[in-house]
């Protein structure tokens, strides 16, 4: 016994949530082994953690599972969370600053990003009432490469401030959801200037599913319906129905304000899910995640939105000629979690 002990002190090796972290320290080890020991003596209530092999116990194999993922199972490694860098100007109100920190803080519980393609995020963010005060940096709000990584700016309008605008909480959001679809998708991270093949660039799939995100985590951590009280005042641009195609191209934001025809489409091709029988959760973590953990680029992303999804790209474009220009039709139930989709 203290031979394996020795060896599992030895073998311990860094993970950021993975199985047999049980203890969330990012490291696998002696103790979680414990951990594990000491809930199957105590036969408390299950530990979803602690349940390594996921079958609804915690038990004698997952003691074995989690050995095995320590000494031999190297599919198992994961690396660590991106680290991010701040530089918060003083020209926000102090109220923005402690709220800011606040939703970084359970967007980074709730979709963790990690060092999959880029190690690297640095935040720059500041009040539009003063000149761009980070040289380099150019103002708006946006995601961009850096030479380690990516930039988030944040130039935050005086305007929502004064006007008390949820947007001016609601965009932190829909930003670092641009961070976590770079951490899953490396196409992505490919050069996004002019047609490449190699990228990822859908921007109906990438700004609709990001404004889709914002609005929902506004919904769950405000009580405060974004969608009818702040989109639905944007209009939905027709060209939805008559040339849906363009959506695709960044070149169409002049008719995509707010990007509130990308978002009709995402919710659109949510409801066509849900007819397929899926549950809504499901079908917005099929959206939000799993079309994007296919490696999906540019070249390609037509074939997996089939694989997907289980209708073709025309096959949907087709359906939205049955769903009015609203989103009031469209928007998903009040009580959707963002917890549930992403379990």
């Amino acid at each position: 016994m203290n031979k394996l002990i020795a060896s599992l002190m030895i073998f311990g090796i860094i993970y950021a949530q993975c199985p047999g972290d049980v203890n969330e320290d990012y490291n696998i080890n002696i103790q979680d082994v414990i951990i594990i020991v000491n809930e199957i003596i105590d036969d408390s209530e299950t530990n979803y953690i602690a349940d390594i092999n996921n079958d609804g116990d915690v038990d004698i194999l997952d003691i074995i599972t989690i050995i095995n993922i320590i000494l031999y199972d190297d599919e198992y490694l994961c690396v660590n969370p991106i680290n991010i860098t701040y530089n918060i100007h003083n020209s926000l109100p102090l109220e923005w600053i402690a709220e800011f920190y606040i939703i970084i803080e359970n967007l980074s519980d709730l979709i963790p990003a990690y060092q999959n393609y880029y190690d690297e995020l640095t935040v720059y963010a500041w009040n539009s009432n003063v000149e761009d005060p980070y040289p380099g940096i150019q103002g708006g709000t946006y995601i961009g490469g850096a030479d380690e990584g990516f930039n988030m700016v944040l130039e935050i309008n005086q305007m929502e401030f004064e006007w008390d605008h949820m947007h001016r909480y609601s965009v932190i959001a829909h930003e670092y959801f641009h961070v976590y679809q770079l951490s899953i998708n490396e196409p992505m991270n490919e050069p996004n200037g002019g047609y490449n093949p190699n990228t990822f660039s859908i921007k109906w799939l990438i700004e609709g599913a990001a404004t889709t995100f914002e609005s929902m985590y506004i919904q769950n951590y405000y009580n405060y319906n974004y969608f009818l009280n702040d989109l639905i005042y944007t209009e939905i641009d027709e060209s939805v129905y008559s040339n849906p195609n363009i959506f695709e191209d960044y070149s169409s934001n002049n008719v995509d304000i707010n990007y509130t025809s990308s978002t009709f489409m995402v919710l659109v091709l949510a409801k066509e899910l849900m007819n397929l029988g899926h549950s809504e959760e499901d079908a917005f973590k099929m959206i939000f995640q799993e079309f994007m953990l296919t490696g999906t680029k540019n070249s390609d992303w037509q074939n997996y939105f089939i694989d997907t999804f289980g209708f073709s790209v025309n096959e949907f474009y087709d359906s939205i000629l049955t769903y009015p220009l609203n989103l009031e039709n469209v928007v998903p139930s009040s009580s959707i979690s963002l917890h549930q989709i992403f379990n």
